[in-house]
């Protein structure tokens, strides 16, 4: 290790560095990062930073963390980490940094600054994010065998899904779950509409498409893994929240049906 980053160290009290590290691991967490690599990363750190008796168990959300403070002082931590959307431009810098900590190449002011920098950082602006869920909802939508014409709608309602979640959504401060009942049954009724005007030649096309960007399949894959590695825990809430995800997206979808066939009679007409 540095002399310089030694001499860091020594300046920075032992509560600033038990909160340093316990703030990269809720940053690796909230980001979509493994569960193993947070705690890894938090090991790590601590040890680089000469933290004493450091223990930590992390669960998908949530962070519980010990260390012994000026020798004698056991100070402990507990972070709630809500489940939040993956950004992986974060997770890889947040992977860089930890490399750079455990090389002991960053002191505790240089851990502090990027961390600043990495949870200021921003994925795709929300043009590009707009036309991608277009564009995926129109793949998704050829993919199960609909028409050039459906793949059309798809894209358009995609394109509606995420204007309403990146503008509308946050204006309504409601619950996730309400939102996603929300969005999929807009999507939904499009799809109706579309399908009302000769617009598309398959519904069942047109909304499986429509509604494929809001399909929780990063958390289910995840709550697998978990389940794999023997993190019960973890797997579980991922579990529960990616099917917690699924049915509010079923019920946004029977309620807009539903609503299409009070108002014409019936899907097909």
């Amino acid at each position: 290790m540095d002399t310089e980053v030694k001499k860091y160290i020594g300046e920075c009290s032992q509560m600033e560095r038990f909160n340093l590290v316990t703030r990269l691991g809720n940053d690796i967490l909230l980001n979509g990062g493994e569960i193993f690599r947070a705690n890894e990363a938090m090991e790590y750190a601590a040890q680089a930073l000469m933290l004493d008796g450091f223990n930590a168990y992390v669960i998908a959300n949530g962070i519980f963390s010990t260390a012994v403070i000026d020798g004698r002082f056991y100070s402990s931590r507990i972070c709630y980490v809500p489940l939040a959307p993956t950004m992986l431009c974060r997770v890889d810098a947040l992977n860089h940094l930890s490399r750079r900590i455990a090389s002991g190449a960053c002191g505790p002011y240089e851990i502090r600054s990027e961390l600043d920098r990495i949870e200021r950082l921003e994925t795709a602006g929300h043009k590009a994010k707009i036309v991608a869920s277009g564009f995926g909802s129109a793949s998704f939508c050829y993919l199960f065998k609909g028409s050039l014409f459906d793949s059309a709608m798809a894209f358009a309602a995609g394109v509606i899904l995420y204007v309403f979640l990146l503008y509308a959504a946050p204006r309504i401060s409601v619950s996730r779950i309400i939102n996603n009942i929300l969005a999929s049954g807009l999507v939904a009724l499009f799809c109706c509409f579309a399908y009302g005007a000769g617009l598309g030649d398959n519904l069942d096309r047109m909304i499986i498409g429509a509604i494929f960007p809001m399909v929780p399949g990063i958390p289910l894959t995840n709550s697998i893994r978990n389940f794999l590695e023997n993190d019960y825990l973890s797997g579980l809430i991922r579990m529960v929240d990616a099917f917690l995800t699924a049915g509010c997206i079923a019920i946004g979808v029977g309620m807009a049906m539903r609503l299409w066939m009070t108002m014409t009679g019936g899907i097909i007409g």
